[in-house]
């Protein structure tokens, strides 16, 4: 755990050395909530409390609203050294354990010191994002006493260390899918270190404003002088003015037809899915996209006009099995593009979004792509968000639709289907409702049983005027490699169907299918959590799911899950429990919660 080592002063706390003092001069003095106070300013009438102060972890903030403040403390005999509960200074540990120093000298001048771990890459209070919600704000500042402060009033914050322009010297991925707040110091170099660390978060953090103290020069200076989170003061720094609300008249919208690059199925500048069980030929029909988009032979709006396409894949190797598929489809090879990333232990790292989003639509931009395939969609995805909350899904996929609209190019990502069977595809993508709710299309494929051939229908269609069907068929083919003739899949449409890939997913017996896929949501998060966790926690990753609690429960009862209530009173809680013995599918019920 992070700690603030400091060794108290003849007083106790600053807060109380200050308060003796005042009473020393007799002056007035008005303790307030939360260890805070307000003070008559020296030389100024009774009734002035132009001076105010807030006890944090080692020291105490101080603002003099009509007086400097180092002026304020010399009348009544103290230094800014008095401002610390060690006047010595305080020591501020890292979790990595880094120790920074700081205190002032006989000149009230700061001084700085670093010990241990002087090469560690944690921010300060690093470890307060291990839990912390997304989507509450997390403020970045430039000193841990700003990061204290912040914590004084409720806020989680962290800062690097060693002040303004070392930004890219630590670590700041723990801020992936956050939403988060730069407080920007009121000085040049302040504003250049919150435009270096806007850079740094942009493509990574869900949302990103600048701010700055309503008073004085930081945020300690902004929670000395008793202001709150909210009053805050939104900043244009380097221009780039964060979040901002920005009002547009229906009348100025430049209205425009939707483009597909693919009638009815794809539309241009957009986050498309194709979903379908294991094995159906979901990269085999990428890849023919990829193949015709190359050529400039998909009728839509590339037709004519060959174009790049990159494609981002993790289940299959590339020499073995990408690539011929590709050229077996009739790519042109010199358009199709891979990546891959460089660090400084590999040279063939694989992609993690939204960490490498910036980096990813820079390629785009360059190379001019047109369509990016994502193979399997879940395999770029960054691994502290689930594939099965909502939340998290929507912070992977809305970047990726917003660059892809920027970009006028095509995201298509490949799901796969859980084994349960029904009409309603977006349940059956595995994980969250969310993976369809933020595509703009979604293809599903099935396969016809009897013979063989699939069918594809836009099964989430709400740009499109029609529902549009396709039946084709994976064939092989002979593709020659520099070791010789290997066979390949590719696909071959067969032309526009009636039938719908929906009638196809429709099961004998749906409900025993859905208990059983249910069983295995519930079974693997809980093993994922070591075998037991709060009936709670287990009913949001199922709603997340698009699970409903009645036939969650219901299914609970037939997967070796036993629930039973621990503590007492309101303390007490559910908890769900796999039973070891019982195997995937059973009954067993030791406790049935109200």
């Amino acid at each position: 755990m992070t700690d603030i080592r400091t060794a108290s002063g003849r007083y106790g706390t600053a807060l109380d050395r200050l308060r003796d003092r005042w009473r020393v001069h007799g002056l007035a003095w008005r303790d307030g909530a939360d260890a805070t106070a307000s003070a008559q300013a020296p030389g100024h009438s009774s009734a002035d409390r132009s001076v105010t102060f807030r006890q944090i972890a080692g020291q105490v903030l101080m603002n003099s609203h009509a007086d400097d403040k180092a002026a304020v403390l010399d009348a009544m005999g103290l230094t800014l050294s008095d401002l610390f509960d060690n006047p010595a200074g305080t020591t501020y540990v890292y979790r990595d354990g880094r120790t920074v120093f700081r205190s002032y000298d006989d000149r009230g001048r700061k001084r700085f010191s670093q010990g241990g771990n002087t090469k560690g890459r944690d921010l300060f209070r690093a470890e307060h994002l291990d839990d912390h919600r997304t989507g509450v704000p997390v403020y970045i500042v430039e000193g841990e006493k700003d990061v204290l402060a912040l914590e004084s009033l409720g806020a989680v914050a962290v800062s690097p260390a060693m002040g303004a322009g070392k930004a890219k010297l630590f670590d700041w991925s723990p801020l992936t899918g956050h939403t988060v707040v730069i407080v920007a110091d009121d000085d040049e170099p302040g504003r250049k270190h919150a435009l270096q660390v806007y850079e740094i978060l942009e493509p990574i953090a869900t949302g990103v404003a600048i701010v700055q103290a309503a008073t004085g020069k930081d945020a300690a200076d902004h929670v000395a002088a008793g202001h709150s989170l909210d009053e805050f003061v939104p900043v244009d720094v380097g221009g780039k003015a964060g979040r901002r609300l920005r009002v547009t008249r229906g009348s100025d919208v430049k209205l425009q037809r939707v483009r597909w690059v693919m009638e009815d199925w794809i539309p241009a500048g957009s986050l498309t899915l194709l979903a379908g069980r294991e094995g159906l030929g979901k990269s085999t029909i990428a890849a023919a996209l990829c193949a015709q988009i190359t050529r400039g032979t998909l009728e839509g709006e590339l037709y004519g006009t060959p174009r790049n396409v990159l494609y981002v894949h993790s289940e299959d190797s590339r020499e073995f099995t990408v690539a011929p598929r590709l050229k077996a489809a009739g790519a042109d090879m010199d358009r199709v593009l891979f990546v891959d990333v460089e660090t400084a232990h590999t040279d063939a790292g694989t992609l993690v979004l939204p960490l490498d989003n910036l980096a990813l639509e820079r390629i785009i931009a360059k190379e001019q792509v047109a369509f990016v395939v994502l193979d399997a969609a879940t395999s770029s995805m960054a691994s502290e968000l689930s594939g099965r909350d909502d939340r998290a899904v929507r912070q992977y996929l809305e970047p990726l639709a917003q660059l892809a609209a920027r970009q006028g190019c095509v995201v298509f990502g490949l799901c796969h289907f859980g084994k349960r069977d029904g009409a309603d595809t977006g349940k059956l993508i595995l994980g969250s409702i969310a993976w369809s709710q933020v595509a703009r299309s979604v293809l599903s494929i099935a396969q016809d049983s009897d013979s063989g051939r699939l069918v594809v229908t836009n099964t989430k269609a709400n740009l499109a005027p029609r529902v549009r069907s396709m039946e084709g068929e994976v064939v092989s083919t002979t593709v020659a490699t520099g070791d010789g003739d290997t066979e390949v899949g590719v696909l071959r449409w067969l032309g526009e169907t009636s039938r719908d890939a929906r009638d196809l997913l429709i099961g004998p017996d749906e409900d025993v299918e859905e208990r059983d896929e249910i069983a295995t949501v519930i079974r693997s998060y809980l093993i994922e959590c070591g075998g037991s966790a709060p009936a709670a926690d287990v009913l949001k990753v199922t709603r997340s799911a698009g699970l409903v609690d009645n036939a969650v429960k219901k299914a609970r009862k037939r997967s070796g899950v036993r629930t039973e209530r621990r503590g007492y009173g309101k303390g007490g809680a559910w908890v769900w429990t796999i039973d070891s013995g019982i195997g995937a599918i059973g009954s067993h019920s030791r406790e049935i919660e109200p």
